[in-house]
């Protein structure tokens, strides 16, 4: 009886852990605050992306993650508020920023001079409020 009850302490301990690991979300982690992030790994999220919404909560940012290096170009097409949009290599380091896009420059067309792999896009005005600068690394955790 106590090897089975240990056995069935020692399988909650082990779904519980399972638990907390799938729970856990995507981050960036900021010196002061913590951001969720929403990842968008396919073709029809990343071609959606944040069109259509009528905002992005302010602990929020969306990652977009590409299956390779390249030049991954965006546009404001359907968005209803103004973004950064921020390129990162594959190793998180901001390879370039652009500030307070407005809906209002599409069909204009934004893209890095360097490839990225990653691209992020917050509210604007995100990147200058938590000082973020080209050259840095963001503490990106992804799961």
């Amino acid at each position: 009886m106590k090897k089975l009850l240990l056995l069935l302490g020692l399988l909650a301990v082990i779904v519980g852990v399972m638990y907390v690991f799938r729970s856990e979300k995507s981050v960036l982690n900021l010196p002061e605050k913590t951001i969720s992030l929403i990842v968008v790994d396919s073709n029809p999220e990343r071609e959606r992306g944040l069109s259509g919404r009528e905002k992005l909560a302010d602990d929020s940012a969306m990652l977009f993650v590409f299956d390779a290096v390249d030049d991954h170009t965006f546009w404001m097409k359907e968005m209803k508020f103004p973004i950064d949009i921020i390129w990162l290599d594959e190793t998180f380091k901001v390879v370039h920023i652009e500030s307070d896009v407005s809906p209002a420059t599409y069909p204009e067309i934004f893209s890095s001079p360097e490839k990225s792999r990653y691209v992020l896009e917050t509210n604007a005005h995100f990147s200058r409020e938590n000082n973020i600068k080209i050259g840095d690394i963001l503490g990106i955790v992804l799961h």
